[in-house]
């Protein structure tokens, strides 16, 4: 990556806080429903009471981004910032090689929200400025993943989700509700579908450079390009962004995984140089193309659009993972090209949904204090989203995050 690998005043990273944390605690990992009634219950349909102008949306601008280093450490700076290089390997290698070879993060460890929290905390003690530090405040602090939930779900009524919240002050934050029976799903998830989640990091590996392609000769090239095929799948390194947005009245700071970046990273508004890179089987029949444009084209859209990232390149395999087409979707393109078909989803449907559950969720989470909390939920069987509240809980906010909201 680009910038200083440590860039902290006193030459240190900023590590995970309270390892006893990340330990799933499997006793309270869920509130069953039946052991306490919801505070507040909001139905799903009709939906066309959502089929009404978008709201306003603000272009995502970054706060800050940091990376994960091959060995999961947490460091603030670009270091695994990618660049974006069209595959041109011949013959190109399966998707599926080297599955055996991979290095696999820890699927039992929480995280929490750790990694966007000390994101911030940094932010606000590296800067001084009024401003500066009011970009560090929201109504809503959460993963785009949690939002990229709340968008679908119109369109994904089967799927159930649950999150914890906690209120701090003014800012409400929102975390992945991880329970002991997700635990167990991902440990005994099957070899086919560990090799089709592997087969989506190997096509990063091979659609990524290290450094700017136009900053490097042709005999540079080839050795990167010779590098993609060798290298080893590590699910540890990640590059994040941490940016803010605004969705109707509420204001939110997120935190996404970012799979790779056009070109040198500029100050102002990098996410308009940022790519995401997916992958799905061949779209071979009617059927297939319906599929993918009603569910992983949803989320592509949602994913997107959240973070500001403008373009998804698609690497379509067949079922021996042999890449067939490479394809660039532009986010904005998305919800038009499904627009009138049947039994497709509909952006403002999306935005509109999302917006009311953050109202809904305002209106709902009154007491304050890091280790008071609610836990959201939507049930595909009552088709509602509900509010529990859980009371005094060991906080999911770091020590840290906490003690820089005094500064």
């Amino acid at each position: 990556m680009s910038n200083s690998d440590q860039p902290i005043g006193a030459k240190r990273r900023i590590s995970q806080n309270d390892t006893s944390r990340h330990t799933l605690d499997t006793k309270h990992a869920r509130l069953e429903p039946e052991m306490r009634p919801p505070i507040a219950r909001l139905g799903i349909h009709p939906l066309s009471k959502y089929r009404q102008a978008c709201p306003q949306f603000k272009e995502p601008r970054e706060i800050i981004s940091f990376s994960y280093d091959e060995t999961r450490q947490m460091r603030m700076d670009n270091h695994q910032l990618k660049y974006f290089y069209p595959p041109r390997i011949d013959p190109m290698p399966s998707l599926f090689a080297g599955f055996e070879q991979q290095i696999c993060r820890d699927s039992t460890k929480n995280e929490h929200i750790d990694g966007l929290l000390n994101a911030l905390a940094f932010a606000r003690t590296k800067n001084e400025a009024v401003e500066q530090l009011n970009d560090t405040q929201a109504d809503f602090v959460m993963y785009r993943g949690m939002l990229t939930r709340i968008f679908v779900t119109p369109f994904s009524l089967r799927d159930a989700w649950s999150m914890n919240i906690a209120r701090v002050g003014a800012t409400i934050y929102v975390e992945d509700n991880v329970t002991d029976e997700m635990i167990a799903d991902r440990a005994g998830s099957s070899e086919q579908h560990r090799r089709l989640m592997y087969s989506g990091y190997k096509f990063e590996t091979l659609c990524m450079v290290d450094e700017p392609p136009e900053t490097l000769s042709r005999e540079q090239l080839d050795e990167q390009i010779a590098k993609q095929v060798r290298e080893v799948v590590n699910t540890h390194s990640e590059y994040c962004t941490v940016f803010c947005t605004q969705l109707g009245s509420h204001s939110i700071i997120s935190g996404a995984e970012v799979d790779c970046i056009d070109r040198a990273k500029s100050h102002e508004f990098p996410n308009r140089s940022y790519r995401e890179l997916k992958t799905s089987r061949c779209l071979d029949s009617e059927k297939a193309r319906n599929s993918f444009e009603r569910f992983k084209l949803l989320k592509f859209w949602a994913q997107s659009f959240i973070a500001g990232i403008p373009v998804v390149t698609v690497g379509f395999r067949d079922d021996e993972g042999r890449l067939k087409e490479v394809q660039d979707i532009r986010t904005q393109d998305m919800p038009r090209m499904v627009r009138g078909k049947p039994r497709m989803w509909e952006a403002n449907v999306c935005m509109n949904f999302a917006n009311q559950v953050l109202q809904f969720i305002k209106d709902n989470v009154a007491d304050e204090g890091p280790d008071t909390q609610y836990r959201i939920e939507y049930s595909p069987e009552a088709a509602q989203v509900q509010i529990y509240s859980l009371g005094k809980r060991p906080s999911f906010l770091t020590a840290e995050y906490i003690k820089s909201l005094s500064k």
